[in-house]
């Protein structure tokens, strides 16, 4: 049995794949709480994780008559550009900055400066630096936080903390490297400029964890996990990566030409690229693939959270917010939303606030609201693909995960939107699912096997054809008249918070 870990924003998620039937045969979850503060601060302890993958694995089991001394491997999925720092004991200093921390915009603007500019970072990385990757949150500690920063002696990210206490291996890989802004994705070597720039006195190139390969494993389980679990001597660990990196794996985007969407709390949209454009928009992150390739990516911070939002508001189960966005039709009756609850990253807007339009005494019904957030959703990773087409080839089909790919509504939308086919993976365990792929491929290849990733995903991921959506010319038209207004009032608006 090969174990998939996947340590995400809300909680954690663990998988058991059977190999020889390519099903998951148990799964289980726990969920972690958000520290969340009105100046964009956003932070967990790393101890809840630990704690939930506890509970999670406790969970797998019980559903299960497989054995822990059934697991061969296991591979770690974990939320991208977390903060964790470590002191000379390995103890965790201080609660870990997420992905979704905008704390840190004033200090990004002071790195994203001293760095030279946009143009300068592309030619130093390869890649950009937006408020929500790693970078800004060293400099923010070392700025606001001096006696704290002293102590560090390590700094690693989410998926490779929970590597570290299953391995007691600090390692990362060049996918999840990818997000911090110091680290070189064409070479795919830690920037000694960035790091400089970041902390000239060296603490944080000293800090540095050794880029591991993701196709083989960095060690094996601790005899103290192994003991607690019950799981057999020398079980091997995988690498592994991060979420965005591990998503696409896991809806088989290891092949050029192939996109995989992400609609989840946020949005994901990534490319397969066998090589990178000389030229990309600057709303472009690119990141390591895990087969050697790149993976430009576009990713809004507001995506089903903006529906969440409202079903909160309207007090109406999830089952409810399908109905309502189906019964609206489109075009929201003229309602516009612009979903800026927790600021953007694409476009970069980290202190905005959201923003609605259009409404009148005739529209401004629950349907109309709950399609009007769906359909900002979509316009904003509209607003970022066409950036990527830029410099990209576009995709033919997109392979949507994520809890909205689970809504026919949505996948519709999507459709209409892009006019582009749209089609939900069979098993979308996300993270979890793609780390179970990859703890087979690296146990396989331990054992002198010369299988591919892509080997794996052409074996094992399956396409859900009930759970597909074509786009309609007529729709089609019309959202194209509608997205060409949004993107008007994104270059005209002032969306910043007073």
């Amino acid at each position: 049995m090969y174990l998939g870990i996947d340590c995400g924003t809300q909680g954690t998620k663990v998988v058991l794949l059977d190999p020889e039937t390519g099903s998951l045969v148990a799964r289980g979850h726990a969920s972690h709480p958000v520290i969340a503060e009105a100046s964009g601060r956003r932070e967990q302890k790393a101890e809840w994780w630990i704690a939930a993958l506890r509970q999670a694995l406790q969970d797998l089991f019980a559903g299960t008559t497989r054995s822990p001394a059934d697991v061969s491997a296991i591979a770690v999925s974990g939320q991208q550009h977390g903060l964790v720092m470590l002191d000379d004991g390995g103890a965790v200093i201080r609660n870990v900055k997420l992905w979704n921390d905008t704390e840190t915009a004033a200090v990004n603007e002071q790195l994203f400066h001293a760095a030279g500019g946009e143009k300068r970072i592309r030619s130093l990385i390869g890649t950009t630096i937006p408020v929500g990757f790693t970078a800004s949150k060293v400099a923010w500690v070392r700025q606001h936080e001096p006696d704290i920063y002293a102590q560090m002696q390590q700094v690693l990210l989410p998926h490779d903390y929970i590597n570290y206490w299953l391995t007691g291996e600090c390692a990362t890989d060049a996918g999840e490297a990818s997000g911090t802004g110091y680290f070189d994705v064409l070479s795919r070597i830690w920037s000694s400029h960035m790091v400089d720039v970041i902390d000239p006195t060296g603490r944080l190139e000293r800090s540095l964890p050794r880029i591991a390969s993701p196709l083989e494993p960095i060690g094996t389980v601790r005899p103290e996990v192994a003991a607690e679990f019950g799981f057999s001597p020398g079980v091997l660990v995988a690498c592994g990566s991060g979420d965005n990196v591990m998503g696409a794996l896991g809806t088989g985007n290891v092949a050029a030409g192939r996109a995989t969407l992400g609609l989840g709390t946020s949005g994901v949209l990534n490319l397969h690229a066998d090589k990178l454009a000389e030229s990309v928009d600057p709303s472009i992150y690119v990141f390591c693939g895990l087969d050697g390739g790149w993976l430009p990516t576009i990713a809004t911070m507001n995506a089903t959270s903006t529906t969440t939002l409202l079903q909160q508001l309207f007090e109406v189960e999830i089952a409810e917010v399908e109905h309502l966005i189906a019964s609206a039709s489109p075009g929201a009756g003229g309602v516009r939303m612009f979903p800026y609850f927790n600021g953007e990253r694409i476009p970069a807007l980290p202190r905005a606030r959201a923003v609605m339009k259009g409404l009148s005494a005739d529209n401004m019904t629950r349907a109309n609201l709950m399609r009007a957030g769906a359909e900002s959703v979509a316009f904003g990773l509209k607003w970022g693909y066409e950036r990527l087409a830029l410099s990209f080839e576009r995709a033919e089909q997109f392979r949507l995960t994520g809890g909205g790919a689970n809504s026919a509504a949505w996948r519709q939308i999507l459709a209409d939107v892009f006019d582009t086919d749209v089609i939900r993976v069979k098993c979308d365990e996300g993270g979890a699912y793609a780390a179970a792929l990859l703890a087979l491929t690296v146990h396989q290849r331990a054992k002198g096997a010369s299988v591919t990733l892509y080997d794996v995903c052409e074996r094992y991921v399956e396409l859900d054809e009930t759970r597909a959506a074509q786009p309609r010319p007529d729709v089609v038209a019309l959202y194209k008249e509608w997205f060409a207004a949004f993107t008007d009032t994104i270059a005209n608006e002032d969306f910043e918070a007073d």
